[in-house]
């Protein structure tokens, strides 16, 4: 499958890195405008509305409309995997089923302490509808992540 990936050291500790991207209403602020993208709900692993953070089985109800044109689409994601210990976290958040964009989607979130800077990986990999394994969203995928880092720089340095 294709991949993307991108790696930043933010000159901010861990505990504030980490409180931030753990924080679901924090995504509407790390996504460029222009995809239209808006948390419509999450549902937490035991079935209960806005949980706090990112846990296992929680889902991320989110609607997209890409330069607010056309009609709004639904992509639903689900957090499959999370661990946090000793200065290091990293959670992975997966497509569920065909209710999103893509025909297979994984984005992992890796977070590492430096001490007075804390290191952000994130590491996409999917696949388009019709595309095979042709990487074709690679450069809104880049354009994104550099987004999302440089957005994170600026609220949290």
């Amino acid at each position: 499958m294709p991949t993307h990936q991108r790696t930043s050291t933010i000159d901010a500790d861990f505990e504030t890195v980490w409180a931030f991207y753990d924080g679901i209403d924090e995504l509407e602020r790390l996504t460029p405008d222009w995809t239209g993208l808006r948390v419509a709900r999450a549902i937490g692993p035991e079935g209960q509305p806005g949980p706090d953070g990112y846990l296992p089985g929680t889902e991320v109800h989110l609607e997209l409309q890409p330069f607010g044109l056309g009609p709004t689409s639904e992509w639903v994601v689900e957090i499959t995997e999370r661990e946090v210990w000793d200065g290091r976290a990293w959670f992975v958040d997966e497509q569920v089923g065909d209710r999103g964009p893509y025909e297979e989607w994984r984005h992992a979130h890796r977070f590492a302490d430096l001490g007075d800077a804390t290191v952000v990986h994130d590491r996409i990999t999917y696949r388009v509808p019709g595309a095979g394994d042709r990487p074709l969203a690679t450069p809104l995928l880049a354009g994104m992540l550099w987004h999302r880092h440089r957005k994170t720089r600026a609220l949290l340095e």
